[in-house]
């Protein structure tokens, strides 16, 4: 995942496809391409694949030191303050450990209601479990490929995004561009990698360079992968899906990114009310401005959130999101550190009401 680079503008005209609207449903695959995968249709083969005999339920992740320190009062009301109408602050904290392995979180999920599940683009796994909402403990796992052995290099282990249906985990990675499935509810971190999809390299004959690619990864309601790439040649971050052959399309649509802005992640819930709610994160660095994040779950002026200087911001690049009663959705953010000592591993919760 780049970081240190200024993205480019995005823009709609003359692309194939049409911007999508921030919280607007992806468009579906192209009429032409095969029926889409779905997870129930991939569920049995992947836990056998993944597993095997050999390995054990919840082999593989081990306990880590973890501190979680809150923000301050003033950071917190400085954050408070930038919050839309019907939003509130339920959390907000900067993660820390002395394991030299936690860091890099690119890619975040709700497990269950008391653990979050992360990815790191070094190839880690990371359980943060909650206690009244607040991270109190973590383990750690490494992924390993499908012959069993652990992922190793930037060209194999760049984890992205992360999906989560039913304890199996789909994510999907950089450098080489795809989506693999992960049993961890049935075997936990041992679970070997089973290739779920090949994604483009490549988009209207134009190459894509090995860091720009599919950030974003979702699993809708009814069982379908999409994806989103961070953004290719002039700054689109174009969409696609996975077709029922485990090919990567591209659906024609693209992201509707803020104006220097790229896609990074992307997740759909169905909320208390029964209505599908997508949420989409975006994000921008400069030397002048330094990171700074746009989070979207529909398209008003009310359904966005702008995290910028003099917030305590920095690299967000994972999005969960997480139905609660009473008409709320939770939004989690978190930020890759790029295990870099001048940044921070922040940890966010938003609650929005329907």
């Amino acid at each position: 995942m780049r970081f240190a680079l200024t993205l480019l503008t995005a823009v709609c005209a003359g692309v194939i496809g049409s911007c999508t609207a921030p919280g607007a449903e992806i468009e579906q695959l192209p009429a032409s391409a095969p029926p889409a995968w779905t997870y129930d249709s991939a569920a049995a083969s992947i836990a056998e694949a993944s597993c095997g005999e050999a390995n054990l339920p919840g082999q593989g992740f081990v306990p880590l030191e973890l501190t979680a320190a809150p923000l301050d009062a003033k950071q917190g009301n400085v954050l408070a303050e930038r919050l839309p109408a019907r939003v509130r602050l339920a959390g907000a904290w900067e993660l820390d450990s002395d394991d030299p392995n936690f860091g890099g979180l690119s890619g975040l999920a709700v497990l269950d209601g008391s653990t979050l599940l992360a990815i790191s683009d070094a190839g880690g796994w990371f359980k943060l479990a909650l206690a009244d909402g607040v991270p109190a403990s973590a383990s750690a796992g490494y992924m390993r490929g499908p012959d069993g052995t652990f992922l190793n290099g930037k060209d194999e282990a760049d984890a992205e995004g992360l999906a989560l249906r039913n304890g199996t985990a789909f994510v999907s990675f950089e450098r080489n561009f795809r989506i693999a499935a992960f049993a961890l509810s049935q075997c936990g971190a041992s679970a070997k990698a089973v290739p779920v999809a090949a994604l483009p390299s490549d988009r209207n004959g134009v190459p894509i360079a090995e860091n720009e690619g599919p950030d974003a990864l979702w699993m809708t309601p009814s069982g379908e992968l999409q994806f989103g790439y961070e953004g290719v040649s002039n700054g689109i971050s174009p969409l696609g899906g996975v077709s029922a052959n485990s090919e990567g399309i591209w659906s024609g649509a693209t992201a509707s990114n803020p104006p220097g802005f790229a896609l990074v992640a992307m997740d759909v819930a169905a909320g208390p009310d029964g209505a599908r709610h997508e949420a989409f994160l975006y994000r921008a660095f400069d030397p002048i401005r330094g990171a700074r994040s746009v989070l979207t779950w529909g398209p008003g002026e009310d359904d966005r959130l702008t995290l910028s200087r003099p917030v305590l911001t920095d690299n967000f690049e994972g999005l969960a999101a997480q139905p609660l009663d009473a008409g709320l959705l939770r939004l989690w953010i978190v930020s890759d550190d790029n295990f870099s000592a001048g940044q921070r591993t922040l940890l966010y919760a938003f609650d929005i009401t329907l």
